[in-house]
């Protein structure tokens, strides 16, 4: 049996462990082979008063996949996704994992949709629009937490 292929398109911070940080050594753990895009690279968790880096954009996840596609390197079975702070590169994730699809008409997608937590969002707002169009009609799981699952829905949860 081959070893299961991850993409996972996350967030990775400098200090903390959220993201591709957290989830790309226990995977491997548990003998996956993971390949890790990083959605934004950022100095901590965006609930710290102050917070600096780099968020990329729809043409930095293009140029990487591209790449991928072009050396034949883009078998996966399963695409896992975090935090995104660029609606751009949500839209651009989206025509990924449908790319990805042509290639494994099988492969399942798991989507954390990351926006925010206790009535507050943590990400441009404009996101909700692109998880709820783009995204959670191609996802086979969900995995948010209940501001977010109230978000996606439009309903509140008691």
């Amino acid at each position: 049996m081959e070893t299961p292929r991850i993409l996972s398109i996350q967030s990775h911070v400098v200090c903390g462990y959220v993201g591709n940080k957290s989830s790309v050594f226990p995977l491997h753990l548990h003998g996956f082979q993971v390949d890790a895009i990083n959605s934004v690279q950022l100095s901590n968790h965006t609930q710290y008063a102050n917070v600096k880096g780099q968020i990329l954009k729809a043409q930095d996840v293009t140029d990487l996949y591209d790449a991928l596609k072009a050396n034949n390197l883009n078998h996966y079975d399963y695409v896992t996704t975090g935090y995104v702070g660029d609606p751009s590169f949500l839209e651009t994730l989206a025509r990924t994992v449908t790319d990805l699809r042509t290639k494994n008409p099988d492969i399942k997608y798991v989507c954390d949709p990351v926006m925010g937590d206790n009535g507050h969002f943590y990400v441009p707002e404009a996101l909700l629009e692109v998880y709820q169009t783009s995204i959670v009609p191609i996802a086979d799981v969900l995995l948010p937490n209940q501001f977010e699952a109230e978000k996606l829905s439009g309903m509140t949860i008691n």
